[in-house]
């Protein structure tokens, strides 16, 4: 779906107001998404920073192996996400765009379910894995796709090319809670866990929920922001050690400060 002419004025040569942006955007809500979508489905810088993430994340996984105890039984774990972290679901996105869709739990279980034939992987993802694995790490996927489809999540892990032995005990998806803490204990019991890969910081920890709150005033926008500012403030240790991010502007836990009107809580400029 490409944006009509007439909304931007071009026949009269005329700039788009921001009436007409937001005419748009009630036609089509994916309109918000548009840049970011684009970001991740066609730059190269994504495909870089996605390569230099899971490849600094090699090099760190190497150095923790070299230090592990020998008398430790069990194997090291290393727990990812997946949407976004390890598989790309840029089609969902691209149809939700087709429709004019906003997104809905519904229509996202529809893909989750029905076409795991469609889903790409995230560049770096599989290479980091297999290195890991042949070191001797087990690989654990805790993601909020839903216990009930879990057979088709695995399609798409054989599907990507991804070793699924023992998959039952190590592929950990949602049940009821979003909320991952659980799981994560969970993975821990398998081993001692030494690297979390995610693109959501709820990935690492419920520290970094957003809180509740009226986000249309700006204060309450503000506040929320900022507390989880100061929640990875406090970790800095972790990132880029025990704690790998990738990037997400599509969607995510970030979203919920921002309120019914995001573009608020862009920084004022001074610029006349």
């Amino acid at each position: 779906m490409t944006v009509p002419n007439w909304l931007f004025g071009f026949a009269g040569g005329t700039t788009a107001t921001l009436a007409t942006v937001a005419a748009w955007q009630a036609i089509n809500p994916q309109q918000k998404t548009l840049d970011a979508n684009l970001y991740m489905q066609t730059s190269a810088e994504y495909r870089a920073i996605c390569l230099q993430t899971y490849n600094w994340a090699g090099e760190r996984l190497k150095q923790k192996l070299a230090v592990i105890q020998n008398s430790e039984e069990r194997p090291p774990v290393v727990v990812l996400d997946l949407d976004e972290t390890v598989i790309d679901n840029a089609g969902f996105q691209s149809y939700l765009d087709s429709k004019a869709l906003p997104y809905s739990d519904s229509v996202w279980e529809t893909w989750e379910r029905d076409y795991p034939n469609e889903v790409r992987l995230i560049p770096g993802a599989k290479g980091f894995i297999q290195e890991a694995e042949r070191q001797g790490v087990l690989i654990c996927y805790i993601s909020n796709r839903l216990e009930k489809h879990k057979a088709s999540t695995i399609v798409v892990l054989k599907n990507l090319g991804f070793n699924t032995d023992n998959i039952e005990r190590r592929l950990l998806l949602k049940a009821e809670s979003s909320d991952k803490t659980a799981r994560r204990a969970q993975a821990a019991s398998l081993g001692p866990v030494i690297m979390l890969v995610g693109d959501n910081l709820r990935d690492f920890s419920e520290a970094f929920v957003a809180p509740r709150g009226d986000f249309s005033k700006p204060e309450n926008r503000v506040a929320g922001i900022n507390v989880r500012y100061a929640a990875v403030d406090r970790t800095p240790y972790k990132w880029g050690a025990e704690w790998i991010i990738l990037p997400n502007p599509v969607y995510g836990e970030w979203q919920k400060p921002l309120g019914p009107d995001p573009r608020q809580a862009l920084r004022p400029s001074g610029m006349k």
